[in-house]
């Protein structure tokens, strides 16, 4: 007497697919604001309890916030932007075309957030 065991079946469930999500201007700004705090996040040194490693530690949040379109984003993001500004002006071992590219760039990602920011309550900047 022997009883064949059939393997587990597997269901497959067909979903209709996902429209593509509309991609306006705020995604693209979104995405550019994103990038800039990125990389002004990698450039500051890591060092446990210092100003920068704050400053770092909030771009970096505030980058994954503007990627995901976490509400807030953008006010995080050019706050995130002021305190990497006053970081960089601190810094004293900073070449002057390093700091004038860091400062430009934090610049326009903060610019960027706070019209993000702005254009979601009600305010249109971007168009």
């Amino acid at each position: 007497n022997y009883v064949i065991h059939s393997p587990p079946t597997l269901v497959l469930v067909c979903t209709p697919r996902k429209t593509r999500m509309e991609r306006d201007y705020r995604f693209y700004a979104a995405q550019a604001a994103a990038t800039g705090l990125l990389i002004s996040a990698v450039k500051f040194p890591l060092n446990a309890g210092s100003f920068t490693s704050v400053v770092s530690q909030l771009e970096l949040a505030s980058v994954v916030m503007l990627m995901n379109h976490v509400p807030g984003a953008g006010l995080l993001g050019s706050f995130a932007a002021i305190l990497g500004v006053k970081a960089t002006v601190d810094e004293a071992d900073a070449s002057s075309v390093s700091r004038t590219n860091k400062l430009v760039m934090l610049g326009g990602a903060g610019l960027l957030c706070l019209g993000l920011f702005v254009d979601k309550r009600g305010i249109k900047i971007f168009g």
